[in-house]
């Protein structure tokens, strides 16, 4: 019977991360959607870039805040903040007491 419910809570697990990752890939086009939008707004007011008012600012802080706890949210939805990286740099060895008179 405990494999039955182990079993029963993978599935569970699964399907919410897949409702995770929808969620977040709808919220990402909305983002998108506002980004494009607002953009366009931004080039219509022919505004000057040192006078871009306060709130156009903060908007766009806004947005990229967004987008950064989406990409946050998908990234753990899909298991990628699990991964590491290996590391393929050569190793250096450091040799002490060397003298270049004696090479």
């Amino acid at each position: 019977m405990t494999k039955i419910k182990i079993s029963d809570t993978q599935q569970l697990k699964k399907d919410i991360n897949e409702k995770h990752i929808k969620f977040y890939d709808k919220t990402l086009s909305i983002l998108e959607f506002i980004l494009d939008e607002y953009s366009r707004e931004l080039t219509r007011a022919d505004v000057e870039f040192l006078e871009m008012p306060k709130n156009a600012v903060a908007t766009i802080d806004f947005l990229i805040s967004a987008i950064g706890k989406v990409q946050k949210g998908q990234r753990l939805a899909l298991g990628l903040g699990e991964e590491t990286t290996e590391n393929i740099e050569p190793v250096i060895n450091i040799v002490e007491g060397l003298s270049e008179e004696k090479i």
